[in-house]
């Protein structure tokens, strides 16, 4: 059996209520349940059917409980019957996936829910559902009036001890001008000194640029992303580029894109997949419930803050 092997994001999720007022702000009023939204489709038998959301279709495939514990493993889809791909056989044409009128393309998303701490484990993919389209899926089927399902996600202070472990590519922050008066951090310097131009923002960005295996200086942008975290009434935003630093392959290092201020929780799996097959479920699930397990006590910690 030949295989390859791929590395998939996984991002976790609070899933709650929220109660919309007459001005339209919201506030969460508590944890939902994800598992009404599954006995929903199955009553109504939506499993396995297409249901056209504001800009895709979707079909909830399969979910099931693991024995033994309150978790669930779902697994949807996102159809599509445009930008067809088609199959090549060396030495003559490429011939389109042929499609029936009933038929479409599937991306799969796989994702994990923990009825116990209303947790979602979702998988991030670039062309199967969002968060954003996940969300207005489970509120055509589970809304109330006045109140609505969100996702929120999990987010953690960086920890730029973890910077040691790791190589930094760049780093970009965007800051209003406001003069910094106290520290003496090379944050205070980079910021006064735009004072004179009299511009109500600025953006700095930091980078090796195309240097292979250059990095930034390690201590100075330690210190630079601690005045950072400290400063979030001036400083709008931040992000740095890390690449983990590897003795055996430094060429197949995974390179990361941080956010200082919006650190949500994820998780890389990389999965053995038989080439000309899908991810296969089974495996899937388990391999998140492994991941899920690891990251539990993590999870209720900053949801507990």
């Amino acid at each position: 059996m030949e295989t390859y092997r791929r590395q998939i994001k996984f991002c976790y999720y609070k899933v709650v209520e929220i109660e919309i007022n007459s001005d339209r702000n919201s506030h969460v009023v508590g944890n939902f349940n994800l598992v009404e939204w599954l006995m929903r489709m199955e009553e109504e038998e939506m499993v396995k059917h297409n249901i056209e959301l504001s800009d895709c279709t979707v079909n909830l495939e399969q979910f099931c409980k693991f024995e033994g514990k309150n978790i669930y493993a779902i697994r949807a889809y996102k159809l599509r019957d445009a930008n067809i791909p088609s199959k090549v056989k060396e030495g003559e044409d490429a011939i389109p996936i042929p499609l029936e009128s009933d038929e479409y393309i599937g991306e799969d998303l796989n994702f994990l829910y923990d009825r116990d701490r209303s947790i979602c484990m979702i998988q991030q993919n670039r062309m199967s559902i969002g968060i954003s389209r996940l969300v207005e899926w489970i509120n055509k089927f589970c809304s109330k009036e006045d109140k609505a399902i969100a996702m929120i996600p999990i987010l953690n202070t960086f920890d730029s001890n973890g910077l040691e472990r790791k190589s930094v590519r760049s780093i970009e922050f965007t800051f209003a001008n406001s003069e910094l008066k106290d520290g003496n951090g090379s944050l205070r310097s980079i910021i006064n000194s735009f004072k004179g131009y009299k511009g109500a923002t600025g953006k700095i960005t930091l980078t090796v640029g195309r240097e292979k295996n250059a990095e930034l200086d390690k201590k100075c942008i330690v210190d630079l992303v601690n005045d950072i975290q400290a400063n979030r009434g001036v400083i709008n935003g931040a992000k740095i580029k890390v690449k983990e630093q590897s003795l055996l392959d430094d060429d197949k290092s995974r390179i990361e894109i941080v956010d200082l201020f919006e650190n949500a929780v994820h998780d890389y799996i990389a999965f053995d997949i038989e080439k000309r097959k899908p991810l296969d479920f089974n495996r899937a699930r388990s391999n998140m419930l492994k991941k899920y397990k690891d990251r539990q006590d993590l999870l209720e910690r900053l949801c507990a803050q």
